[in-house]
C-alpha cells in the first residue's frame, strides 16, 4: 500500500471518529513522540491507521461531548467559566450532563465565538520536519532529557503565558529571532525553551502597574452601572481587543475601555 493512500485512509478513519487534526497530533506526540504522519516510519503509519481501524464509531452524544471540548480548549476557558455559562443557561453544571438537544446548543454557541489566537501556529512551518526534541547545537544530537509528555506540556504552558500577556504570533516570532536567532520554539535548544519559559513567567508574573488601578476601579464602577456581568465584559474584550481581562490591556486600551463604558446610557434611565 503506497504512502498516500494509507494518509487518505488515515484522514477518512479520523473523520469517522469526529477527532480533530489537534486530537491526532496529541495521540501522536503520547505514542510516537512526533507531531505528524509525515514523521512517522511506514511500520508507525500501518500502526497508526490499525489503531483508528479498531476504534468504534462514536455516537452523536460522544462526538459533540469531544468537539465541545475541543472549542473549550480553543477559547481558553477555565472549569470554572464553562460551569458558570452552563448552570446560568441550562441549570446544569457540566456538560456530560446536557440532553443531545442542549449539547449541540451549547457545541453551536462555542463556535460563534471569536477564537483567541492560538501561539501553537507560532511553530507551524517547521511542524511537518521537526521531531519534538531538541538540538544541541554543538553536537546536532537529539537531547532526550526532555520527554514528548513534558515537552509538549511546557509548550502549553508557553502559549499560556503568551496568552495573558496579549503577545501575538508575530511578537513571539520576533523574540526568538532577537533572542536566540531563531523563528520557532521546535527550533530552541532544551536550555533555550526553558529559558524562553522562564522569561515569560517573569512578564506574567509582573503585578498591574499602580497608575492604571485607578482607572481598572473606575472601570469596575462603570461595568456596576451598566449592569454588565464577568462574561459581558470577557466577551466586549475578546470582540474589541482580542484579550480576556483588562489586566491585559495596555494603558491606551484600558482608557479606550473606560471611555466606551462612560459612553454607554444608564439602562435604567427609561423606568
Amino acid at each position: 500500500m503506497n504512502f498516500s493512500k494509507v494518509i487518505a485512509q488515515i484522514d477518512c478513519e479520523m473523520q469517522r471518529l469526529g477527532l480533530t487534526k489537534e486530537q491526532g497530533r496529541e495521540h501522536l506526540i503520547k505514542t510516537y513522540g512526533k507531531r505528524s504522519r509525515f514523521l512517522l516510519t511506514d511500520e508507525q503509519l500501518h500502526e497508526f491507521l490499525q489503531y483508528l481501524v479498531s476504534q468504534p464509531t462514536p455516537t452523536l452524544h460522544e462526538v459533540l461531548i469531544a468537539k465541545i471540548n475541543f472549542e473549550i480548549k480553543r477559547l481558553w476557558w477555565t472549569e470554572e467559566e464553562g460551569r458558570e455559562h452552563l448552570k446560568k443557561t441550562y441549570g446544569k453544571r457540566s456538560h456530560t450532563l446536557l440532553t443531545e438537544v442542549e449539547l449541540l446548543d451549547f457545541f453551536q454557541y462555542l463556535v460563534s465565538l471569536p477564537t483567541i489566537e492560538s501561539f501553537t501556529n507560532f511553530d507551524s512551518e517547521y511542524e511537518e520536519f521537526q521531531y519534538l526534541s531538541t538540538y544541541s547545537e554543538e553536537s546536532d544530537n537529539v537531547i532526550t532529557r526532555i520527554s514528548s509528555e513534558d515537552l509538549s506540556q511546557i509548550l502549553a504552558q508557553i502559549d499560556v503565558q503568551m496568552q495573558r500577556l496579549g503577545w501575538t504570533t508575530e511578537q513571539g516570532r520576533e523574540h526568538l529571532i532577537r533572542t536566540y536567532g531563531k523563528r520557532g520554539r521546535t527550533l530552541l535548544t532544551e536550555a533555550e525553551l526553558l529559558d524562553f519559559r522562564k522569561y515569560l513567567a517573569s512578564l506574567t508574573s509582573q503585578p498591574t502597574p499602580a497608575d492604571l488601578s485607578d482607572v481598572i476601579a473606575k472601570t469596575d464602577v462603570e461595568i456596576q452601572r451598566l449592569g454588565w456581568t464577568p462574561e459581558q465584559g470577557r466577551e466586549h474584550l475578546i470582540e474589541t481587543y482580542g484579550k480576556r481581562g483588562r489586566t491585559l490591556l495596555t494603558e491606551e486600551e484600558l482608557h479606550e475601555f473606560l471611555k466606551y463604558l462612560q459612553s454607554q446610557p444608564d439602562p435604567r434611565a427609561g423606568f
